[in-house]
């Protein structure tokens, strides 16, 4: 019990981002070479979102508020599943943005090696991000690029037995029975089995949540997706639906749309004194193992996940 508590203890006293969403220049850990690419940054529950000086700001925090709607989907200023998000903030968990990809080429010799293979990146390019979906029935690559961040770099990494993209894990095993079954049939000669899985996910996710249910989306997406609805989903998938709707794993439930305003209250702050402290990282622990009062994830007893949630509510309560 004394390494856990040096371990929460240290992690309490290193400090964390609010839910507010704001514009601002670079920070000073930015990763190397950022400075000479990027001038603007956002950061998004303890990620960030880096940007091109001809990205239009307001396309900038589009990006940020999907993001935060995917890690904080009933936008209540707590991530749903801590122990991904503080995966995803170990990495530097990082959209990058430029306005094309013809503009990321020219920049890339800018950024170290060590900063691409190391740092959790996903790139969104400025012309892509489509704030007007689905009304000009055109979709919006947000919604891919910022899930793919969030799924690739936390998801799997974390729970490689059910979202691994490697062969053999839950996730994976309904992705073959679905591409043996004519369902998703992807043949980018550049993505290997990882990068299919990457885009399982993806399609079936926003699938459910009802991204892709319009007859525009649907034709459009027929060459390498079919199952685009809910109704499709259960018909033929409904091992992915059961795995994505398990309340335990803190995915979305409601499809993310631009408008990240978190109700914020304060359930980590046990003691009443209006802040989440180090006295309240000291109730959880004492109520390890137990039923009650300290499952703050409703997992049915008090863990690592509900020590990762009080830090993540750290300091004082809005």
């Amino acid at each position: 019990m004394w390494k856990l508590h040096s371990f929460v203890l240290s992690l309490a006293l290193s400090g964390f981002a609010s839910a507010e969403i704001v514009l601002s220049p670079l920070p000073p850990d930015a990763p190397d070479g950022f400075t000479k690419v990027f001038t603007k940054h956002v950061d998004v529950l303890g990620l960030h979102i880096y940007a091109k000086q001809n990205v239009p700001n307001n396309r900038v925090l589009h990006c940020a508020n999907i993001l935060a709607q995917w890690v904080d989907n009933n936008q209540d200023g707590v991530v749903d599943n801590a122990i991904v998000h503080q995966e995803l903030v170990s990495r530097h968990a990082s959209m990058v943005m430029w306005w094309n990809e013809e503009q990321a080429e020219e920049d890339f010799d800018n950024i170290p090696d060590d900063v691409l293979d190391n740092y959790a990146l996903q790139a969104l390019f400025g012309d892509e991000v489509n704030m007007e979906y689905p009304e000009n029935q055109e979709f919006d690559a947000t919604l891919e690029e910022t899930l793919h961040l969030v799924t690739h770099e936390g998801y799997s990494r974390v729970f490689p037995e059910t979202w691994g993209e490697q062969q053999g894990s839950a996730m994976t095993n309904t992705m073959d029975a679905v591409i043996k079954g004519g369902w998703y049939h992807y043949d980018d000669p550049t993505c290997d089995y990882e990068c299919d899985a990457t885009e399982y996910f993806y399609w079936s996710l926003t699938s459910i949540l009802g991204a892709q249910d319009y007859p525009w989306r649907i034709w459009e997406i027929a060459d390498e997706w079919e199952l685009p609805t809910l109704a499709l989903m259960q018909q033929h998938n409904q091992a992915m639906v059961d795995l994505l709707t398990e309340s335990s794993w803190g995915l979305a439930t409601v499809l993310p749309d631009g408008s990240y305003e978190p109700v914020v209250d304060c359930p980590a702050d046990f003691n009443d004194t209006g802040a989440v402290d180090v006295q309240d990282v000291l109730f959880v622990i004492g109520q390890w193992g137990e039923e009650g009062e300290g499952d703050l994830n409703g997992s049915g007893t008090v863990d690592v996940g509900d020590v990762l949630i009080v830090i993540d509510s750290w300091g004082d309560c809005p």
